[in-house]
């Protein structure tokens, strides 16, 4: 698979979108490795010559943010759109960095900015890389933390949090750019999986697993309900034995490789019932609380999306657009559930994107937090 995943764009786009809709300038910057950059098919290539580089570009551009945006090569050796002198000079003094998993690091970056918060995307594999195994997560040079784990630090999870306050949020969207007409196929529920990414995690005597596992726990599903099933699956080559089950149990499993664009992956969407959001065990066996930013374009698109239990229902309601299950029997119930008042359920999806995950809303509630919040944790910068 290309080095790109369009659902991330996607997310990425949002909060833009949504801080600039609160009339805030902003400025975008991602970091690229020496190490991450890769051609179209995936092969290791030169900075200049990669699809790291040229996907940034094109989808920068399309969204008229390549003038206030910035990809760092190796610590900024080179650059896409903004060069580094000026990305120093417009972002020196800034309020505030939203760091997303933490994945700016460049010190002359990071100097210039007034405040940092932290946003973590992986629930539970970051709490438990940072209490368990001391990681270095660059959590101690951020003055505020964020989590889209909506239970952790609550009663609700018992992932160790190291004695850090976890605050919360949900992945944004914005609704005008999911206005999608009604699927043209019922019945057809789609997610987008990878393989191999995440190792399974030890703690106390339980294991926090990844995707895969909960993927072939649910492999017969197709079979057993009334539904058909797509995954575009990134790594297949990682796991073949998961992708030949998937197959067997009734999937159409495709290549994620196909949605190698924005408007390829908001196709896919529109051609879809609903989204299977099968999860990572870690989140399942953390009580985590979370959804997912794939789950929020779903549900603003008007496609109901059935829901591996991460215990969400805590924060946000259930059964109407967002139907939860936790075992196989559940889920193929879940379907039944949808397929029985379709339309309730995508007009109630619309709903929750608009009450629950509207990007202006929730961007306004993370800056309020981001910069009231006194001081920095404790061992920071």
């Amino acid at each position: 698979m290309p080095p790109f995943s369009a659902g991330t764009a996607w997310d990425r786009i949002a909060y833009i979108r949504g801080l600039r809709d609160l009339g805030h300038e902003v400025i975008f910057v991602e970091e690229v490795r020496r190490d991450w950059c890769a051609d179209a098919t995936g092969r290791p290539c030169s900075y200049a010559s990669s699809a790291n580089r040229s996907i940034f570009e094109r989808i920068t551009r399309q969204f008229g943010l390549l003038s206030s945006a910035c990809q760092i090569f190796d610590g900024g050796r080179d650059t896409t759109g903004l060069s580094l002198s000026r990305l120093l000079e417009v972002v020196s003094g800034t309020d505030l960095l939203v760091n997303i998993s933490g994945h700016l690091t460049t010190p002359q970056v990071l100097d210039r900015v007034a405040r940092r918060a932290y946003v973590d995307e992986d629930p539970v594999y970051t709490q438990l890389w940072d209490a368990e195994w001391q990681a270095d997560l660059g959590l101690d040079d951020h003055d505020v933390l964020f989590t889209t784990g909506a239970n952790i630090g609550t009663p609700r999870s018992d992932v160790p949090t190291r004695g850090r306050r976890w605050h919360h949020t949900v992945p944004p969207v914005t609704s005008d750019w999911w206005s999608l007409p009604e699927p043209t196929r019922p019945g057809r529920y789609t997610t987008v999986a990878s393989l191999g990414r995440y190792a399974d995690l030890p703690y106390r005597g339980r294991w926090y697993r990844s995707k895969e596992p909960e993927l072939q726990r649910f492999a017969n599903l197709p079979r057993a309900s009334a539904g058909t099933f797509e995954i575009a699956l990134a790594d297949q080559e990682r796991s073949p034995a998961t992708a030949a089950r998937l197959r067997g149990g009734g999937w159409t499993v495709t290549d994620a490789a196909q949605l190698g664009d924005v408007d390829d992956y908001r196709h896919f969407v529109a051609c879809s019932a609903g989204e299977i959001g099968i999860v990572k065990g870690a989140y399942v066996e953390g009580r985590a609380g979370w959804i997912g930013d794939r789950s929020c374009q779903y549900l603003a698109a008007g496609r109901p999306v059935l829901l591996q239990s991460t215990g969400l229902g805590a924060t946000v309601p259930l059964g109407e657009g967002i139907v939860e299950f936790g075992s196989p029997e559940q889920a193929v119930d879940a379907v039944a559930a949808i397929e029985g008042a379709y339309r309730h359920h995508a007009r109630s999806a619309r709903e929750l994107a608009r009450q629950h995950f509207d990007a202006a809303a929730v961007l306004a509630a993370l800056v309020d937090t981001a910069m009231s919040q006194p001081g920095a944790p404790a061992g920071a910068r």
